[in-house]
């Protein structure tokens, strides 16, 4: 079972005129790549899903989820004997670092051209409302931008001790995954085997590789 939802099905289409789908369109039973019938093959196609084909597949737990996203764009492949079909997804997990502004209450990335701070507490400054980690007095609750702003380091006002509040310093990590389709044939010429294979990214995009 694949660990992100799939957002293209397959269709293979035979010389004869019938059609293998992913999902069987009556039942919506998953058939499996190795049924394709190499020998027939004329065209293979990628689709994504419509609402309802997406709701009927889902509805069995045991399959792979799938999500529907009806304005992607369609993907088809002419094939005969010399073209040999080539087909396969790749799954990518990885960690994703992000911080989360607790004064406006939405996330944003870190690098090296962020806007910090200028402290010896360092804090990232929210791209979206300016907020960065704050120092306060733990005895009256004056305010300090930095920690250098408080004359000896203490509450101007009452020589309290500070205490700094993170508003943006704060970092979460979370899995992050994606799948990529491959789409491609390969040929036989003067002996030697040539690739044409398509890249098609979850957002539809798609790029020779």
């Amino acid at each position: 079972m694949s660990t992100r939802p799939l957002v293209y099905f397959w269709v293979a289409h035979y010389n004869d005129g019938a059609m293998l789908y992913q999902y069987d369109p009556l039942d919506y039973t998953e058939n499996s790549f190795s049924d394709i019938d190499q020998n027939k093959l004329v065209k293979f196609s990628l689709h994504p899903f419509d609402s309802e084909f997406a709701d009927s597949i889902n509805k069995d737990r045991g399959k792979t989820e799938v999500i529907s996203l009806p304005l992607l764009p369609s993907y088809s492949l002419k094939l005969d004997h010399y073209r040999r079909l080539i087909y396969y997804r790749d799954v990518f997990i990885s960690q994703e670092e992000y911080h989360l502004c607790r004064n406006c209450n939405k996330e944003f990335y870190f690098h090296s051209q962020s806007q910090t701070v200028d402290s010896k507490y360092s804090s990232p400054i929210c791209p979206f409302c300016g907020a960065h980690d704050l120092f306060v007095c733990k005895s009256c609750g004056e305010v300090y931008d930095r920690f250098e702003d408080a004359p000896f380091h203490m509450c101007g006002k009452c020589k309290g001790h500070l205490e700094r509040r993170r508003i943006t310093s704060g970092q979460y990590i979370r899995e992050k995954s994606w799948i990529e389709y491959y789409l491609g044939y390969q040929i036989t010429v003067n002996g030697r085997n040539h690739k044409f294979l398509m890249k098609i990214k979850e957002d539809g995009s798609a790029e020779i590789v």
